[in-house]
């Protein structure tokens, strides 16, 4: 049986951890998107709850 090259098997390697540091990069990336939109839209209810509460207030 052939031994395997090692060279090849060394740079196999290397792009398998290229590719999956690129996919971590880019899931990082959607994270912290999302991360930013949620909180966005929760400081978004906060104001909308203040208001109502201050119409609700200003109504009786």
């Amino acid at each position: 049986m052939q031994k395997p090259n090692k060279d090849y098997m060394i740079q196999s390697l290397q792009a398998q951890i290229s590719n999956t540091s690129i996919q971590i990069a880019e899931r990082d990336a959607i994270i912290t998107e999302q991360h930013q939109e949620i909180q966005e839209l929760k400081k978004q209810i906060e104001e909308i709850t203040e208001k109502q509460i201050k119409e609700m207030d200003s109504a009786e």
